[in-house]
């Protein structure tokens, strides 16, 4: 059978009302929905209460739950549904960033793997979050449906002149790392450094860190050289890729990295500190990975005093673009249905 033909059933996708929001968990669900429905598969969006009366009343269906509900699982653990079929589609897991002081494992055995245990199987972005959660002990099918490269009309085209322009993609949570980056870079630099560092990403998520890092950057020699752009729509934000030299990611966590993704194929030169999947992106881009967060804002600012070297960076990553293989979202359905076959 052909692996991209639908399936018979209609699949169910629970997802959080803020899904038209900027995030890569909220792209990835939506570009998959839409691949999806474009090779004839039926597909319904429904919020958690459906979802709910769905598991309780045994309605027969498929059903995606993403993982920002897995506080709203746990009155379900204990329900045990014969038609009902659900699988976990994992973003990002608490226990892979836990609160400060508090140990990961004891967080995933005492908060997750009981809602985790509940599914029947899981939707993965990258071959990372599998081995997390072999390691966790999950043993139910898992499916990894990496995302496709989204290109926008052309890759980066910005002469490399001074002042150097970075660009950040990520939502300002503790999570992404801004802070403590921020932090880095205001007690390295000096006043006559000339660069300029964009951050697009939402600022409501965590106002507090938001507003700390606005603090830092107002009263420091920051101040008009980091710019807050707020959570663009994604054709936005792939236009800004064209306008930058490089791509940073302070990131403690990614389970996949949209973003990182997204700057590579658009020619960008990659700064990465190693947090999850991030480091799999340099094993085909061009770019440097690092243990340290102050060590990546202290490369930042050499480079943003070396011309010759963001030269040769951004020329070297520009022509790599062309190796990249075409991975459409099609595809990435058509992968998607053929692994629930197996499952179902």
């Amino acid at each position: 059978m052909d692996a991209s033909q639908p399936l018979s059933q209609t699949i169910h996708f629970v997802l959080p009302d803020d899904r038209h929001l900027p995030s890569g968990g909220n792209i990835y669900n939506e570009q998959l929905i839409e691949a999806l429905i474009s090779l004839g598969q039926s597909v319904k969006i429904i919020d958690f209460a459906a979802y709910r009366e769905a598991v309780l009343h045994d309605q027969e269906g498929i059903y995606g739950v993403d993982s920002l509900f897995v506080e709203e699982m746990k009155p379900l653990i204990g329900v045990r549904p014969a038609k009902t079929y659900s699988f976990f589609i994992m973003h990002h897991l608490q226990s892979l960033h836990p609160p400060a002081g508090v140990d990961a494992t004891l967080f995933f055995e005492e908060h997750e793997k009981e809602v985790l245990d509940f599914f029947q199987a899981f939707l993965l972005s990258s071959a990372y979050s599998k081995t997390y959660l072999l390691q966790k002990g999950i043993s139910a099918p898992m499916m990894v449906v990496e995302p496709a490269s989204t290109l926008a009309s052309s890759v980066s085209s910005l002469p490399p002149d001074l002042p150097v322009k970075g660009l950040m993609v990520a939502n300002v949570v503790e999570r992404k790392g801004i802070l403590p980056f921020l932090e880095a870079l205001s007690s390295q630099s000096e006043k006559e450094d000339a660069f300029v560092l964009n951050i697009i990403g939402r600022t409501d998520m965590e106002p507090d860190y938001f507003d700390a890092c606005v603090q830092l950057v107002e009263t420091s020699d920051l101040k008009n050289k980091v710019h807050f752009l707020g959570g663009l729509e994604h054709t936005a934000t792939l236009k800004q890729y064209a306008q930058h030299h490089l791509f940073l990611s302070t990131a403690h966590m990614e389970t996949f990295g949209m973003a990182i993704q997204e700057a590579k194929v658009q020619g960008l030169p990659l700064l990465l500190y190693e947090g999850g999947h991030a480091a799999k992106h340099l094993e085909d881009g061009v770019g440097m990975l690092y243990l340290q967060i102050s060590e990546l804002a202290e490369n930042f600012i050499k480079l943003s005093r070396n011309n010759l070297e963001i030269l040769e960076l951004w020329q070297s990553a520009k022509a790599d673009t062309k190796i990249y293989e075409a991975y459409t979202w099609k595809q990435a359905a058509a992968l998607f249905l053929n692994f629930f076959r197996d499952f179902l």
